[in-house]
């Protein structure tokens, strides 16, 4: 197998692409892997039983603040604590697609299903889970600069 490495500034930062020939399945199938396994996680707190559990980054849709940690809830449902305020964890997860919307709340770009401008100059997200949450006024410029 040969590695031909190139870069295009075409595409966004976040992408890579990766083309193989049709008969290399294989070979795909173990760079997909490779991929995956390499995600950062985060190490979370699993609030059961009180032990760290290491969670992809992909997976996590809302990062919100519970007063001195965060909740983290992922696309399964399930809810962990982040041992950070909101403000420090933002550092976190703003440069793996997440956004934050108001002063509790950072949502996972990805899992954004559709957005409606509401009244008050506020913007209704609905997340691919169907939950439901509010960009605030002071954070909407940021929302705009994601888009593009």
């Amino acid at each position: 197998m040969k590695l031909i490495f190139k870069t295009d500034a075409s595409i966004t930062k976040e992408t890579a692409l990766i083309v193989t020939h049709p008969q290399d399945t294989l070979i795909k199938q173990q760079l997909e892997r490779a991929v995956v396994m390499t995600e950062k996680n985060i190490t979370a707190i699993n609030p059961r039983n009180s032990r760290n559990i290491q969670v992809p980054i992909g997976t996590i849709l809302i990062v919100e603040s519970e007063e001195r940690m965060c909740n983290l809830r992922l696309t399964t449902g399930e809810i962990y604590l982040y041992p950070k305020r909101l403000k420090y964890a933002e550092a976190d997860f703003i440069n793996h697609g997440f956004i934050r919307i108001n002063n509790q709340t950072i949502i996972n770009s990805k899992a954004v299903k559709q957005f409606v401008p509401t009244t008050n100059a506020r913007i209704e997200l609905t997340l691919s889970d169907g939950s439901t949450y509010f960009i605030s006024r002071h954070y909407i410029n940021n929302f705009r600069r994601s888009l593009s």
